[in-house]
């Protein structure tokens, strides 16, 4: 059933939602302090050599007390101090060189180390930042720049593509192990879900199984209440009486026929319908001067813009059923004395159609709109007996838009509320 699979598909997209808001969340976080941490110990190296003059330690602190920062292992491990890779250039306040120790890497020579150097300086100067991070080729590299209060700054920028290069690939990692994760979630969830819709599908199958069963047992007290009564008139005449129960039973019979309808309308797909060239039009005048005479003896006014020779593919019996709900419930609702207006009219751009029904409505300011398609839903919470009406006819609109991949929706505007169709 079509119910049954959109609800199936809305619980794998909501609950897929909720997993990837809970798992990135976890994989950004994982990643951030993955991160964080290799951006403090690059720059914690950094900082030692920069205070030792350009040259390595032979120890280098450990804990400085915040959350990224590593344990002090390089203390107990002597071998750390040679395997840093930087180079130095101290540079004077007219901007040469005076010193450059490039004998801690292999990949920088003499005049690369300047010309690395200069650039460097220039790029702090341009983002007033003296640290920060730049690429040669494939490697990765960091800077520090220490000014000094003759004029002249030290340069250290020390080789960190290992460390750039670890924290690179958790994260790819990180990302193929969160998308497999995703992927085997929703594979899981599309093949257990209908375990956890079984209570809903298992309920609504018994409750249009119970309206179907119901509406056919009432259709016989009905129909010989309604014999009775017409055996009465026979014999004693008509009178109010008579027209009262003829009528309530009549009202019995439209809801009994609208719900065994509602109830089958949710089993109905496309396959169902019977796709033809259908001049909409045509259909939409019908139905509009079949209403002409109920809304003048409502003393209500129903004008019609309808544009000629619009065609659209669809099932003609769902247009025609359509529009006669929309332009009833127009009719229905509309204010005492007021206009109902049905237009026809092809879209701006594209294909198709788009009808529309409007009628007066001055107490629709605190209506909500949102729920006008639901079943049994009226805005009218008193049941005002004086509009016949069961909240279904809007629901079955709903419906059949849908099964024709349309798209309706209301509005309300200047005391006028508009029901749009939009097909095609």
């Amino acid at each position: 059933m079509n119910m049954i699979k959109r609800l199936r598909r809305k619980f794998i997209i909501m609950a897929t939602i909720g997993v990837l808001v809970v798992l990135g969340g976890a994989l950004g976080l994982i990643n951030t302090i993955a991160y964080m941490r290799m951006h403090q110990q690059v720059m914690s190296v950094l900082t030692y050599i920069i205070h030792n003059d350009g040259a390595v330690p032979q120890k280098i602190g450990g804990d400085d007390g915040s959350f990224f920062s590593d344990p002090s292992w390089t203390e107990e491990t002597p071998e750390f101090a040679y395997q840093i890779r930087f180079f130095s250039v101290l540079v004077s306040a007219d901007g040469y060189a005076q010193h450059i120790d490039i004998q801690h890497i292999a990949s920088f020579s003499e005049k690369e180390a300047i010309e690395y150097a200069r650039t460097t300086v220039a790029e702090a100067r341009r983002s007033g930042e003296n640290q920060g991070f730049f690429k040669k080729g494939r490697a990765s590299y960091a800077y520090m720049i220490m000014p000094d209060d003759d004029g002249s700054f030290l340069i250290v920028i020390l080789d960190c593509t290992r460390d750039v290069a670890a924290v690179s690939s958790f994260l790819r990692y990180s990302l193929w192990f969160g998308l497999g994760c995703v992927i085997l979630y929703v594979l899981i969830l599309a093949a257990m879900c209908n375990i956890a819709i079984r209570p809903f599908v298992r309920n609504m199958e018994n409750q249009k199984r119970f309206i179907t069963n119901a509406g056919h047992e009432l259709k016989t007290p009905i129909a010989i209440i309604s014999a009775n009564a017409e055996a009465i008139e026979m014999l004693n005449g008509q009178s109010q009486w008579t027209d009262s129960i003829l009528k309530q039973v009549r009202r019995l019979s439209n809801l009994i026929q609208d719900l065994i309808m509602l109830s089958k309308m949710g089993e109905r797909s496309q396959v169902d319908l019977v796709i033809t060239d259908v001049d909409l039009s045509a259909t939409v005048r019908s139905v509009a001067e079949s209403f002409q005479q109920l809304a003048v003896d409502a003393e209500k006014t129903l004008h019609t813009d309808i544009a000629d020779g619009i065609h659209v593919k669809g099932d003609s019996k769902c247009l025609y059923e359509l529009v006669n709900i929309l332009v009833d419930n127009a009719v229905k609702y509309c204010d005492d004395h007021g206009d109902i207006q049905v237009s026809l009219r092809r879209p701006r751009l594209g294909k198709g159609a788009v009808v529309a029904v409007t009628n007066t409505y001055a107490d629709g300011a605190n209506v909500d709109y949102s729920r006008f398609f639901e079943r049994f839903y009226r805005g009218d919470t008193s049941h005002n007996s004086q509009k016949a009406g069961y909240g279904i006819g809007l629901s079955m609109a709903e419906e059949l838009t849908k099964l024709m991949d349309g798209k309706i929706n209301v509005s309300y505007k200047a005391q006028r509320i508009t029901f749009t169709v939009r097909l095609g």
